[in-house]
């Protein structure tokens, strides 16, 4: 079967019986992959609508897509929330909201925790780097983002069961807590979370819950918790 190209269309342009792709699309779609009249193309807003179609009209600026069919996905039946600490490096962030994309992570919540050197400051990059996720894994809907002053705040607005990736407070194997449909999973920075932190976390319902033997980097944690979690439920 050949490789059909997606691009992202915001849900309120994406309108039938003809799309114009947004100005970023449409240089990728004209430029980059050089799609030409009348090949099939595959349209998605990010929540859960998806169009397939044909290239009608390829200029400089402009990329014409006539709508052919449409199809709506609901939310995912598991839905991973990551509380993330607030990394020190900026690529670390770019690779966790990339592959935490690819993975299916529904929503990402930057706090500052106390080995965090700042605090998370919302970037317009993120969406592009979710969106380009979308694309490549074929995820209808793209994540959210939100971010926080600290935990104790996040845990606040954004209440649901909790777990928390550590090696004290006596964790269980998370294959032994991930018990529920919509779960939020905290992680700590590059020196981990603090004891007051956990401490906090454990107060507030949150299980501690271990990822195995192996040490992973503070980006990557979030990732490996989320694919467990997908895969226990969905068992």
């Amino acid at each position: 079967m050949p490789h059909i190209h997606r691009f992202y269309v915001p849900p309120h342009h994406l309108t039938v019986p003809f799309v114009s792709l947004p100005d970023e699309e449409a240089h990728h779609a004209a430029r980059v992959v050089r799609v030409k009249p009348g090949e099939p193309v595959r349209l998605f807003d990010g929540e859960g609508r998806e169009c397939d179609g044909t290239v009608a009209q390829v200029s400089r600026r402009d990329v014409v897509v006539a709508i052919e069919s449409e199809r709506r996905f609901p939310l995912p039946d598991v839905r991973v929330t990551l509380f993330q600490a607030w990394l020190l490096r900026e690529k670390a962030v770019e690779f966790l909201i990339r592959h935490g994309t690819e993975t299916g992570i529904s929503r990402f919540v930057f706090f500052r925790g106390g080995h965090s050197d700042q605090p998370p400051r919302w970037h317009e990059k993120w969406r592009r780097i979710a969106i380009e996720a979308c694309k490549q894994c074929g995820r209808p809907w793209l994540p959210a983002f939100t971010v926080h002053a600290g935990l104790d705040i996040a845990i606040d607005a954004e209440p649901m069961p909790l777990l928390v990736a550590a090696r004290e407070g006596n964790p269980v194997p998370l294959r032994q807590a991930a018990s529920f449909r919509e779960i939020g999973v905290i992680v700590g920075p590059e020196g981990g979370l603090t004891e007051e932190e956990l401490s906090l976390a454990i107060a507030r319902g949150a299980t501690p819950v271990s990822l195995g033997d192996v040490t992973y980097r503070a980006e990557m944690a979030g990732i490996v918790a989320a694919l467990l979690i997908a895969y226990e439920l969905n068992r």
